[in-house]
């Protein structure tokens, strides 16, 4: 399920069904999945709380919920690179900007504890950053999305997210790439 399904066109098979709706929306439907999937959501939604809720709640019993988001990697103990300041500027532009905050990521699981949840686990996974991995590609194509509102944060300059996507595609990416926590849990049959 999506607000907009067309990159799901031909998914759709005896075992899955696509749907077209809002899960921020207070007419979501509660106890109908087998499986909930939220992957890079929750950080970008102010009301993430109430929607982790109703994500919850629309698992069926015996269901389960999964939760997929970005934590940064990217510590104030870091040494100074203009990459570091480059993702340090996107997080705190993409704050400003669309109230994305990743930093909640690493209590997801006790929220699905919270949640009534049962069978709970997570993982971390940091994607390799070399040159020739997808990631390098993404990191510049996020700057390049973002780029207006990086310099306003005052912690990057144009200059230093040009070299931080030269660093990129060099390899001498002197900083983290932010990883993924993902964390599901059960409900109760």
């Amino acid at each position: 399920m999506d607000r907009g399904t067309g990159f799901l066109a031909g998914a759709a098979g005896p075992r899955l069904t696509v749907l077209e709706g809002d899960v921020s929306s207070p007419a979501f439907a509660s106890g109908r999945f087998d499986l909930v999937h939220a992957r890079f959501l929750l950080m970008h939604l102010r009301g993430r709380a109430e929607v982790m809720r109703r994500l919850a709640a629309a698992v069926a019993p015996g269901g389960v919920l999964v939760l997929s988001d970005a934590i940064d990697l990217t510590t104030e103990d870091a040494p100074d690179s203009d990459d570091r300041s480059a993702m340090l500027a996107m997080w705190q532009a993409l704050r400003g900007t669309i109230g994305t905050d990743n930093r909640w990521v690493p209590e997801s699981p006790g929220l699905l504890h919270a949640a009534g949840l049962t069978d709970i686990g997570a993982e971390v996974h940091v994607p390799p950053l070399t040159a020739d991995e997808p990631i390098a590609r993404f990191w510049p194509d996020t700057w390049a999305r973002i780029r207006p509102s990086m310099p306003a944060t005052g912690l990057v300059t144009d200059e230093g997210i040009d070299a931080a996507v030269r660093a990129l595609g060099s390899r001498s990416f002197a900083g983290m790439s932010p990883g993924m926590i993902t964390a599901w849990g059960r409900r109760p049959a």
